[in-house]
């Protein structure tokens, strides 16, 4: 598929600059997107024939003859900052009459570098509303003991070939999902190698059972762990994404080149409340 130039204006940098960001590194809908939050700029580089297609917000006036799709407020939520990058990603497609080439994705996490309860919460919701097996990751866990099944990391350290069967055989009910709850603490996770981890993810994909992980923050043994994912949901309120720790966590995972190994979604928290916690993928 030929590259697919995008242009984006939008008054708000902030928010002009984290659209672009994610529609450059999402692999759903592959395209290549510049901002701007300069109008002068932008629409001289549009006389130019840069963009195929432009990225507008519903007040910015155009009559131009390029394709438009425009980025619209969602008013019970207070405003544009809720709606989906990815409805974005997918009417820049439909502007163009494209069909993107989705990858059969399989393997999910749900991580967030801020801790909320809600977190888990939207990992076992995406797990029950989907049919995807939950698999735990929490430091201490959300469950009662006799929930935790501590065996299973064992096996999966051991290399045991029937891993997928132990697991599908000693998978619980709980919480309106089923899986596997998780460990007693997050020291046990870090007694399995990255090796480990690659060793199970590639038996699991070999069954091709849909699965969600909810990471807890001192559970991963290496940054790499997050690039074993097909794609990782990333819950945050919006006053997480101007916060110190999320713009660290994002500094660190591009330092290491973690950013680019797997496709990362923001959810918003609110808006996901704001449903009622339905958490149907895609």
């Amino acid at each position: 598929m030929k590259d697919i130039s995008i242009g984006i204006y939008h008054k708000d940098h902030q928010y002009g600059k984290r659209l672009m960001e994610y529609l450059n590194h999402q692999k759903d809908f592959p395209m290549t997107a510049s901002f701007t939050s300069d109008e002068e700029m932008f629409f001289k580089q549009e006389q130019e024939g840069d963009f195929e297609c432009l990225v507008l917000a519903e007040e910015t006036d155009y009559h131009g003859d390029f394709p438009v799709c425009r980025i619209g407020a969602n008013e019970s939520m207070g405003g544009m900052y809720c709606q989906s990058a990815k409805e974005i990603a997918a009417g820049i497609y439909h502007c163009l009459n494209v069909s993107p080439q989705i990858e059969n994705e399989r393997i999910f996490g749900v991580y967030s570098p801020i801790s909320r309860l809600e977190i888990s919460a939207f990992a076992r919701n995406m797990a029950a509303s989907n049919g995807w097996i939950y698999f735990g990751m929490q430091p201490y866990g959300h469950f009662e003991e006799d929930e935790a099944d501590d065996l299973l990391l064992f096996y999966i350290k051991e290399h045991k070939e029937d891993i997928v069967l132990y697991f599908m055989e000693h998978q619980k009910k709980f919480d309106g999902c089923v899986g596997f709850a998780g460990a007693s603490c997050y020291l046990d996770y870090r007694e399995l190698s990255m090796q480990d981890y690659e060793w199970f993810f590639e038996k699991l994909r070999e069954t091709g059972i849909c699965i969600i992980f909810d990471i807890g923050i001192a559970s991963p043994p290496d940054l790499k762990f997050f690039g074993l994912f097909d794609r990782i949901f990333l819950p945050l309120m919006r006053q997480d994404l101007g916060c110190m720790e999320y713009k660290k966590f994002q500094k660190q995972m591009r330092k290491h080149g973690v950013w680019k190994l797997t496709n990362w979604e923001e959810v918003m928290l609110e808006s996901w409340k704001n449903k009622g916690g339905r958490g149907q993928w895609p």
